[in-house]
């Protein structure tokens, strides 16, 4: 019996639990630890927005942001069994992770996490309703949110360059 014909079975077996099997699928999905880390060129916005779309991601990635941030080498693509599963926006100058977005195949598994640490970013923007993971992820909220054309943006810190910055500390107060 293969490992789809066991989740399968184990849905059937015990109460229905929504995305069981997906859940135990899921498990054995090493994305998180074994991704590569592909730098995108300035000529590759089709298939970066491709990878935003398909992660149905919230908020509008323009040409023309793409373009610059990819130019300063802060356009990622992430590699895992041959397939592009994820990409990120940095810039690189300021530190600021201005897109990230997981295939959703492949959320839960802590791919998101694992590009996190990866990138180090110093500060982020983030949509209302991913504040409280990237709380989880030791960011700070700074200021208040904003209201976007659509969304609520809030701007983050990490935790850790609280300590480096004492000017930001006592803005946080």
């Amino acid at each position: 019996m293969n490992l789809i014909e066991k989740a399968a079975k184990t849905k059937t077996l015990f109460a229905n639990v929504p995305r069981a099997v997906e859940n135990i699928l899921n498990q054995k999905c090493k994305c998180a630890k074994t991704f590569e880390v592909i730098l995108a060129r300035t000529t590759e916005y089709k298939d970066f927005k491709k990878i935003l779309n398909r992660g149905v991601h919230p908020t509008f990635i323009g040409k023309n942001c793409f373009v610059v941030n990819a130019t300063n080498g802060g356009a990622l693509f992430y590699k895992f069994q041959d397939k592009i599963i994820a990409v990120s926006l940095v810039n690189p100058r300021l530190g600021v992770l201005l897109a990230l977005n997981v295939l959703k195949e492949h959320r839960s598994h802590g791919l998101g996490s694992a590009i996190v640490d990866f990138l180090m970013p110093n500060f982020v923007r983030v949509v209302e309703d991913k504040i409280y993971w990237f709380e989880k992820q030791g960011y700070l909220s700074v200021g208040k949110i904003k209201q976007g054309i659509k969304l609520k943006t809030q701007v983050m810190v990490r935790k850790k360059l609280l300590s480096l910055v004492g000017n930001l500390k006592k803005a946080l107060k």
